[in-house]
């Protein structure tokens, strides 16, 4: 359905949609929005599903605010990086290796992510938080981010969120240290011992 903001309490994070020219009222909660980019305000246009509860009150889900950039920002770094990675490792004849780590750990990532959520969802054994920071810190990084969007899972979660952003962060400074002389030999001498 589509339908205009009417009113909003961003400190609470909830408010209401106007939709059918008026005639229905429908209750908007900021963790039903796709993009968490902008919160909505009042006179905003959104899309949306609807249900009804029990007690009869209308909820929208899966809102989206028009005219909102619907590519998140973490996803948005996520890409920047990997080009301005892959750029780097040609530019100054890095190891190509680090690209295939990157892709396939976060494949990884990405599938516990998953499992983890499964698991939440039906109270059974969950992936160890440590183990997820593990994954991110070796490169796996992109993944998280990407599951976290796809999934809504461990992305509101403190201290999670700031451990995973510290992971991310020193996995960045060791890639870029892979370029100094010394980041050089320590990558040769380890491609030469698994080789």
């Amino acid at each position: 359905m589509k339908g205009r903001v009417v009113e909003w309490n961003d400190s609470k994070g909830y408010g209401f949609i106007s939709a059918l020219n008026g005639e229905l009222r429908v209750f908007l909660h900021i963790s039903t929005l796709k993009n968490k980019n902008r919160r909505p305000k009042v006179g905003d246009e959104v899309s949306f599903d609807i249900n009804e509860e029990i007690k009869g009150r209308f909820n929208a889900n899966n809102v989206s605010i028009a005219g909102v950039n619907t590519i998140p920002s973490t996803i948005m770094f996520c890409f920047i990086y990997l080009v301005l990675a892959s750029v780097a490792l040609v530019m100054f004849n890095g190891e190509k290796m680090f690209l295939v780590l990157y892709l396939g750990m976060s494949l990884l990532t990405y599938a516990m992510y998953a499992v983890d959520k499964n698991a939440a969802k039906k109270g059974n054994w969950r992936t160890p938080e440590n183990t997820l920071h593990v994954l991110s810190l070796l490169g796996g990084w992109p993944g998280a981010l990407f599951a976290q969007n796809q999934f809504r899972h461990k992305s509101k979660k403190q201290p999670f969120k700031t451990i995973l952003w510290i992971t991310i962060f020193v996995n960045i400074g060791a890639f870029a240290w892979t370029f100094t002389s010394s980041g050089t030999m320590f990558v040769q001498n380890i491609i030469g011992n698994v080789l």
